[in-house]
């Protein structure tokens, strides 16, 4: 649970929303990123398209429903953490609500390049996700079929 990897988890799932959108991702949603994509078993089975339905997606697979929730809540702490970190460091501004992503720093593409399979593979879906939640309804229905709440 580096702050500083997930920080960058969470600049590239609100970088996708951003792609999707034009607007900035909604802060809840920055906290509902790690708890798909740093647990492997539901990484994994995550769809190929963004334009997937999330309620499908869990009536597929109810076990990550049933997880979801805590794993979520457990992150709380440190996704917190994590995004004073990159507010800091410049990788993403808060405007009012909502989390914008800000370039990353000069040399950091070759740094992801070069780390392992799976660090990239967690990059790559962080995007899909923030790209995911900006086609899958409110910031509240996503949360909903989550099973969280702020």
């Amino acid at each position: 649970m580096n702050p500083a990897f997930i920080a960058v988890v969470i600049h590239h799932g609100v970088h996708g929303f951003e792609q999707e959108t034009g607007l900035g991702m909604p802060y809840a949603l920055s906290f509902l990123i790690p708890p798909v994509v740093m647990v492997e078993n539901t990484r994994v089975l995550l769809p190929r398209r963004k334009d997937s339905s999330l309620a499908a997606w869990l009536q597929d697979h109810p076990d990550i429903r049933l997880r979801f929730a805590d794993i979520a809540t457990s992150m709380v702490p440190v996704i917190r953490e994590c995004l004073l970190f990159a507010s800091s460091k410049g990788l993403i501004s808060f405007t009012r609500d909502r989390i914008k992503a800000a370039p990353l720093p000069r040399g950091s593409g070759s740094i992801i390049k070069a780390n392992t399979q799976e660090f990239q593979e967690i990059l790559k879906k962080a995007n899909f996700v923030g790209k995911w939640y900006a086609n899958s309804g409110s910031t509240e229905t996503i949360m909903a079929l989550l099973g969280v709440r702020p």
